[in-house]
């Protein structure tokens, strides 16, 4: 379980419809297998078929630090992390945003 409100939520995956559509992101760190304070960060990693534009994820991350969330929301791209990071990562995560069948292979925002 995701340790945020479900307004928080919603506000999370009304972002990453507009941003990044069409693509799984999980959530990962503290808020899912620890125990947050709470203003710690919500990591997201995207997961899309191809490596997200600097500009993408830069619209995302900024449309993220522009919301009324009382956190900071820290956004990787899994095609730039390590396999040592992927390994870490799905030990433990949730789900936020589920793949689209058929993306058109936009690879996100």
């Amino acid at each position: 379980m995701i340790k945020v409100s479900p307004a928080q939520m919603r506000v999370v995956r009304e972002i990453l419809s507009r941003r990044a559509p069409g693509v799984e992101v999980r959530a990962f760190g503290s808020r899912v297998d620890g125990a947050p304070k709470e203003h710690s960060d919500l990591d997201l990693a995207v997961v899309a078929p191809a490596k997200l534009g600097i500009a993408a994820l830069e619209e995302l991350r900024e449309a993220f630090a522009q919301s009324d969330l009382p956190f900071r929301i820290d956004v990787l791209d899994w095609n730039a992390i390590s396999d040592e990071f992927k390994k870490v990562i799905e030990g433990k995560y949730e789900v936020v945003q589920r793949a689209e069948e058929d993306n058109g292979g936009r690879g996100g925002a």
